[in-house]
């Protein structure tokens, strides 16, 4: 698969699994809205964006464009928090940090 569509599918993966809109994922990666609503459509960026794309995502760049399999592994991973009663009577702040440990996993199983 072409590493601009890999690129793609794994950021829009990365940034559902963390149920961010558009705006505050660019605002997130210090990156205009337009920018990433470009990325989007074409899957191409500049090295710069990229970087901070994959620095906001907590991920390494070369998993956000060599991990043809990141997809699944996001879905896999929000399925279990949705499928999970328990998450969902959590605070917003412990729903967070739950979260912030699904995606420590997520990086060491993207390695």
């Amino acid at each position: 698969m072409d590493k601009h569509k890999i690129f793609l599918r794994n950021l829009e993966a990365i940034r559902k699994i963390n149920g961010q809109s558009l705006a505050e994922f660019a605002k997130e990666a210090g990156i205009p809205k337009s920018t990433l609503q470009s990325v989007r459509v074409n899957g191409s960026t500049t090295l710069d964006t990229a970087i901070r794309i994959a620095d906001a995502l907590g991920l390494p760049l070369d998993s956000l464009i060599g991990d043809e399999q990141m997809p699944r592994k996001a879905d896999l991973v929000q399925h279990i928090l949705t499928s999970v009663g328990w998450f969902q009577g959590l605070s917003s702040g412990e729903q967070e940090e739950v979260l912030l440990h699904f995606r420590r996993i997520l990086e060491v199983v993207c390695k």
